[in-house]
């Protein structure tokens, strides 16, 4: 699904660098919301090299699988889907790198379905190794909790149900607390933890907007320490987020960081190190001269 800014009916052009198995790639799309215009798959070993393009529904260059296998492109369609679907083994691993993508946010905004307690429940149910990670890092996060168990009932239709309850320590016991009565950081650390640990171990990509929300600032660099922990993550997992939070900009750097700047109704946005060294340089803090306004990225009050 594609809507063009304010309906226009220019096209629209995309592109990707990503790595696999040491090997660079940058996929191309130029697309309209009905009509794929042109695509492109480079590969990088010593130099770059356009292996695979298309031109509308034409296949313009293959020099990715055997040519004798004849794949018939839908106008509406991606060339990387197609050649699955046409089961070409040579398209398997760009097609999973881009299935590996993960985010709670979809074509209308945030994903409900990413807060749905209860089939996370039972997701963590019949896997307790997700569950340990959860568990793991949610009582290291000093929220008061010590254990989560996993409980199960049947509704009026005989259909299984789960749900959690969260151990707090209350003197010499626990106490158990039900799901709706935790914290609003806790719910978050429970429903999204899941997506870091299925992320670091499949190597994917998860893109995460507003991943701070309900979050203490002290919490949030050791989320960030899951992914840059080369034995935690031996997949090289990624993690992108959006947030509004400037206490991090310093952990994350000029050369990892993008801001965002709206102009006239459009957005556009720009890496922290695109900007001239004498506005930022290396051995100056980030946060105090982005809340300034230098660095722009800050709505004009």
């Amino acid at each position: 699904m594609l809507e063009t800014y304010f309906d226009n009916d220019n096209p629209t052009e995309f592109f990707i660098e990503f790595q696999i198995d040491d090997i660079q790639y940058t996929y191309e799309l130029t697309t309209t919301n009905a009509t794929v215009i042109s695509e492109k798959i480079y590969r990088k070993d010593k130099r770059k090299t356009l292996i695979l393009g298309r031109q509308h529904t034409d296949i313009t260059r293959n020099s990715l699988y055997d040519k004798k296998r004849e794949v018939f492109l839908r106008d509406n369609a991606s060339i990387i889907s197609t050649a699955k679907q046409y089961r070409i083994e040579e398209i398997d691993s760009i097609y999973s790198f881009f299935d590996k993508f993960n985010s709670n946010v979809n074509y209308l905004g945030h994903r409900h379905d990413f807060h749905d307690y209860a089939k996370l429940s039972e997701f963590y149910s019949s896997n307790p190794d997700v569950l340990d990670f959860v568990k793991e890092k949610i009582c290291d996060f000093d929220t008061g909790v010590v254990d989560i168990t996993i409980h199960q009932y049947e509704d009026d239709e005989k259909e299984k149900r789960y749900f959690p309850l969260f151990a707090h320590r209350n003197g010499d016991e626990s106490a158990l607390i039900n799901y709706h009565f935790e914290s609003s950081g806790t719910k978050s650390l429970y429903v999204y933890l899941a997506f870091y640990y299925l992320s670091i171990k499949k190597g994917g990509v998860l893109v995460l907007d507003e991943f701070d929300t309900n979050l203490h600032p002290d919490i949030l660099p050791r989320l960030l320490d899951i992914f840059e922990d080369r034995v935690v993550n031996s997949m090289r997992a990624q993690l992108v987020f959006s947030t509004h939070n400037s206490d991090i900009l310093d952990r994350m750097g000029k050369y990892r960081t993008v801001l965002f700047n709206k102009e006239d109704g459009a957005s556009y946005c720009y890496r922290l190190d695109e900007l001239p060294p004498d506005i930022l340089r290396n051995d100056r803090p980030i946060a105090p001269l982005y809340r300034s306004g230098r660095l722009g990225g800050v709505p004009k009050l």
